[in-house]
């Protein structure tokens, strides 16, 4: 691609299957010790063959400071023979007040991430633009030249990718875009003008 720096990119990838994803419950920032299940395990030791398999390969590997995060990532890194590096901003969104509730109240009750005076976040938690911006910060903090695996997790994906994808977040929200299944990856290719993306939501197959 015109302008895109070698090794410049970046696997976005949502961690595996964790007991609370089962549930399809939203849990936030009580989860971050909650682990991998058998099908999480299963889904990152799949997801490491599969990205070994790709003519372009991470060389470097991070996840987000969450326990599934990083079990997710340790598989692929094993086999790199790398450590997993700890990013701090790419958590998962603080849900605040949603905590608790079904996924499914994100879709059937979207009125509700309408904060006073007009932003979109979570009441009791964070906005959108706080979850951008921290998932932002480390993204483009990366290292250039260095292509890079990136664990974090589904909401924050979606807030995070359509900010550095220059989107407006409202209409991927409203339209359901972004969203990634467990172990679901999107790849992310430096630019001299930003982040364009190479591959959307892509899903590993086993």
């Amino acid at each position: 691609m015109t302008g895109t720096k070698r090794g410049a990119r970046v696997w976005i990838i949502r961690h595996g299957e964790t007991a609370g994803n089962e549930a399809g419950l939203l849990r936030g920032p009580v989860s971050a010790n909650d682990e991998l299940n058998d099908t999480g395990h299963a889904q990152a030791r799949a997801l490491a063959a599969h990205l070994l398999r790709q003519p372009q390969r991470p060389q470097v590997v991070y996840a987000s400071r969450y326990r599934r995060a990083q079990q997710t990532a340790a598989p692929l890194a094993g086999a790199l023979g790398v450590p997993v590096q700890v990013l701090n901003g790419v958590h998962e969104v603080d849900c605040g007040d949603w905590a608790g509730q079904p996924y499914s109240a994100l879709n059937t009750h979207p009125e509700r991430l309408r904060l006073p005076g007009g932003r979109l976040g979570f009441a009791g938690g964070e906005t959108f633009d706080e979850i951008a911006a921290r998932f932002v910060s480390d993204v483009n903090a990366l290292p250039d030249g260095t292509d890079a695996a990136l664990v974090s997790h589904g909401g924050i994906i979606r807030i995070g990718l359509a900010a550095l994808l220059g989107l407006n977040i409202e209409d991927v929200w409203a339209g359901g875009q972004l969203v990634h299944g467990n172990t679901d990856y999107t790849v992310l290719e430096r630019t001299t003008g930003g982040w364009q993306a190479g591959q959307l939501a892509v899903t590993v197959e086993d």
